[in-house]
């Protein structure tokens, strides 16, 4: 049982090497320090909500989101909104919706996306105001369009606006009898 740990370890070590010669050209991407801040530098020519979608390419459920939100009866609702689908496993610097690249693996850590599909939606001041992980169906993905423009003012912290609408989210399902 020793060794077995000794092993482990050492793979462990050996593994944290693996990248130790790389270099990564990091002048032209935004730092995480910059991205810790309430709001990203989104380059946006109107006054749209943003939505990120974070997706992969073999995700099958990421798939079925995407067939959800160009579904014909969301067009309306959607079109309020700036979405944009990032490739969670991007190599190169994310650059749209944002005003200078950045790095995915920083973008990754800031907003916490840990799996796919995740989406991300701020509002107008571009603060983030909700994060979903998991396919949303056509009637929750209509709901929550209409529910983030009506947030009360009264809620400050992002956790506020999380539970307040994972409750509306909730109550709705509930009402329909589709919990």
């Amino acid at each position: 049982m020793r060794w077995l740990g000794i092993v482990l370890v050492l793979c462990f070590l050996a593994s944290c090497d693996d990248h130790k010669g790389e270099k990564v050209d990091s002048t032209s991407l935004t730092s995480l320090s910059a991205l810790e801040s309430t709001r990203l530098d989104f380059d946006t020519k109107d006054s749209k909500p943003i939505a990120l979608l974070f997706y992969s390419a073999t995700c099958q459920p990421c798939k079925i989101l995407q067939d959800n939100l160009s579904h014909k009866s969301l067009e309306n609702l959607a079109s309020s909104y700036a979405i944009y689908p990032i490739d969670l496993y991007a190599k190169s610097p994310i650059t749209a919706p944002f005003n200078t690249p950045i790095d995915i693996k920083s973008l990754r850590k800031v907003l916490h996306i840990y799996a796919t599909p995740t989406m991300v939606f701020f509002d107008t001041a571009h603060s983030v105001v909700f994060t979903h992980i998991g396919v949303l169906g056509v009637n929750d993905l209509a709901l929550l369009f209409t529910l983030l423009p009506t947030l009360p003012s009264t809620l400050q912290t992002q956790e506020s606006k999380q539970q307040w609408i994972a409750s509306h989210l909730t109550q709705s399902r509930a009402s329909k009898g589709a919990l």
